[in-house]
């Protein structure tokens, strides 16, 4: 017996009729029927007769509806406290973002969301894409805010924002001319790139092998400005984000655009599949994805 079978119960004890309840309650009479059947199969007590005047309650059933009324009353009591509770603007609240996407998003956007919500008390931390996967996997974060794609089988993805990755090319080299490029016109370089611990390293790499090559990549890093240093002292071709190349205008490096508007870098809202994600989770997305 649980407290749905109740509810019915109750509604066919009020409206003396399957027909009546079952539409009060958006079920078929049918399913309505089979319900309080269970319920009596399980009880081994019949609750309702039929006679020409219609539904009758036993004496069983207004046993039941006497001691069941004030318990439904009171489930339904705690669960409306409960959702009160959850809806509540206050508690913590700790979010993981990959490196880079801060910046990306808003340098003030921490600030604001704290302003706009002095009660929730934010937690912020900072990894590589892949370690802001394994700490929400371990359930040490509520969200992270990171860079897809994500494994699909472990985690919801919910996208933020999308930004374009662009190479940084020294005046030197002859490629800096172009407007524009594809990954075959990157064959035989040389590149400096984010290193493994980002998806935005596998993404890039996995381009060039689709386009017939594997990339001599001959410096990573975890930090994105060494690229464009490195591409200034011209190291390599750096692979950068176009949001970056704004920031870090080296004047004797071209920041040019991929041809394919198909390889992006795009920022996630993530959280763990199975798991229930917070009021509080869902507040910050939201105040991200309108900020």
């Amino acid at each position: 017996m649980d407290i749905k079978q109740l509810k019915y119960f109750l509604q066919v004890c009020k409206y003396k009729s399957f027909s009546k309840a079952a539409k009060e309650i958006y079920i078929t009479q049918q399913g309505l029927s089979k319900a309080i059947s269970n319920l009596e199969e399980e009880l081994q007590y019949p609750l309702f007769y039929n006679t020409a005047n219609g539904i009758i309650t036993t004496k069983y059933g207004e046993y039941l509806q006497k001691r069941s009324e004030h318990i439904v009353q009171e489930f339904d009591s705690i669960l409306e406290g409960l959702n009160q509770i959850a809806n509540m603007e206050e508690g913590t609240l700790t979010v993981c973002f990959s490196f880079g996407v801060l910046n990306a998003l808003s340098p003030d956007i921490i600030s604001s969301f704290r302003e706009a919500y002095p009660n929730i008390e934010l937690i912020v931390k900072t990894y590589p894409d892949s370690i802001c996967e394994e700490v929400l996997m371990n359930e040490n974060v509520d969200l992270a805010i990171s860079i897809g794609p994500v494994n699909e089988k472990d985690f919801n993805c919910t996208t933020i924002k999308t930004q374009f990755p662009c190479v940084l090319i020294n005046e030197k080299n002859p490629l800096s001319k172009k407007k524009s490029v594809n990954f075959m016109d990157l064959k035989n370089e040389k590149f400096i790139i984010l290193n493994e611990k980002f998806h935005f390293h596998h993404n890039f790499v996995n381009r060039c092998k689709e386009s017939g090559f594997e990339p001599n990549i001959v410096f990573t890093t975890s930090e994105i400005i060494t690229i464009h240093k490195l591409s200034h002292l011209n190291e390599g071709i750096g692979v950068s984000v176009d949001f970056m190349a704004n920031d870090l205008n080296y004047p004797n490096v071209r920041s040019i655009p991929f041809i394919d508007k198909s390889f992006v870098w795009e920022i996630c809202s993530i959280t763990r599949k199975g798991r229930y994600v917070s009021h509080l989770a869902k507040i910050f997305t939201n105040y991200i994805i309108n900020h």
